[in-house]
């Protein structure tokens, strides 16, 4: 083989390998199982406490609180992920104030009377320190 022919055997190997590590790419899949009841309520929960940036532990109970009322079927999920898009769109540094006064209105809207954080955070049971 010449030194040419050698050059284009290596080109042609090379573009085979891209073509086929794309095509392998491509044919991988997430796997699609079916969730439980409890584990859809965990994920809805987990993204709420995620993307409203909800750092403090008022903030937690309240977001437990929604996915409570969600369980009890009070609440439409859809509803809830929906105004946490809005609250985001309104402020994604902090959008959990946007969030709680949006789902609060929705929520009498329904007929669902839903606590502010602070209300929650007034009666929450105090911790014991960590000393």
């Amino acid at each position: 083989m010449t030194r040419w022919q050698t050059g284009i055997v290596s080109f042609a190997t090379l573009l085979l390998a891209i073509t086929l590590s794309s095509i392998a790419e491509a044919q991988i899949v997430s796997p699609q199982t079916s969730y439980s009841t409890s584990d859809r309520f965990t994920r809805l929960s987990d993204q709420l406490v995620n993307r409203l940036r909800a750092t403090r532990q008022e903030q937690r109970d309240y977001i437990a609180l929604v996915v409570g009322k969600v369980k009890k079927g009070e609440l439409d999920a859809e509803l809830v992920v929906a105004i946490e898009r809005y609250a985001i769109k309104r402020n994604s540094s902090f959008p959990m104030p946007f969030f709680e006064r949006a789902l609060r209105f929705e929520a009498a809207k329904r007929g669902v009377a839903l606590p502010t954080v602070q209300q929650i955070a007034s009666t929450a049971t105090p911790k014991p320190s960590r000393r």
